[in-house]
Order: C-alpha cells, then sequence, then structure tokens
C-alpha cells in the first residue's frame, strides 16, 4: 500500500517541526554552555587563599580534649597538653585555660573566678612558678 499524499503532507510537516524543535534544544545547550563558561572558573585556575576557604573539617570528639571553664567549652587538640591541664587542680586549670585560650586578661579572670584584689603579688607569683612547676614535670613524665 502506497501512502496517500494527504499522509506524505503530515509526515513532511512533523519531520520538519521535530528539526526546529531539536534544533531549538541544541541552540539552547550550546548558548547555556557558552554562558557557564564565561562565568564559572575551573578549581584549577582559582587562587590558593579561595580554595583554602572552601575546605570544610570534620571535627570528631576523639580528636580533641573538651574543658568546661565558667561555661565555655575549650577544646584542645594536643593530648600531652590535655594530660598536663587534666593533672592540674580545678582553679589553676580555669585560669590557665581563660589565659591562652579566650585571651582574658588578669582582671577578667579574677572577676570571673571571683578572686579578691588582697591576695599577695608573691603568693600569686609563687602559684604561678607552682603551676609552671607542675606543668613541667607532668610533660617531662610523658
Amino acid at each position: 500500500m502506497k501512502p496517500s499524499d494527504f499522509q506524505k503532507t503530515i509526515q513532511c510537516q512533523f519531520d520538519c517541526k521535530l528539526k526546529r524543535v531539536v534544533k531549538g534544544i541544541v541552540r539552547n545547550y550550546r548558548k547555556e554552555l557558552k554562558r557557564r563558561r564565561n562565568r564559572e572558573i575551573s578549581f584549577c585556575e582559582l587562587p590558593e587563599i579561595v580554595v583554602e576557604k572552601l575546605a570544610v573539617w570534620d571535627e570528631y570528639e576523639s580528636d580533641y580534649t573538651a574543658f568546661d571553664v565558667c561555661g565555655i567549652e575549650i577544646r584542645v587538640l594536643d593530648d600531652e597538653l590535655a594530660d598536663a591541664l587534666k593533672s592540674l587542680p580545678e582553679r589553676e586549670r580555669a585560669i590557665i585555660l581563660m589565659y591562652f585560650f579566650l585571651d582574658m586578661s588578669d582582671t577578667e579572670i579574677g572577676e570571673k573566678l571571683n578572686i579578691n584584689r588582697t591576695t599577695s603579688f608573691r603568693s600569686r607569683k609563687n602559684s604561678l612558678e607552682e603551676i609552671r612547676k607542675k606543668l613541667k614535670e607532668n610533660i617531662s613524665n610523658e
């Protein structure tokens, strides 16, 4: 059976419309690729500073030792330092952590821990010397 002229006409119209649609899709795809190429930058072209800002590091509780000082959690990554801090009395540990990790001044630490100014300078100096000795002993023992 031969297709009629009407069927051939319908097939030609369908083919023509199909080709237009495919051309339009291809044109839009190429236009999108060109737009992306103009706007996007590959990672190898980015400066190292920008790439470092994009990095995300996972933190696990096993990676650090947490100390609670006046309601603030301080994380210590070094195991030796954490062990030395654990061996100190609570008040001395809090003073060291606030001074070195929270960058608090002496007056701020005194206010947080309710320490009076009546304590003599020598007794404070002696207690700091004792803390240093204990830290050195703990580090040397390990």
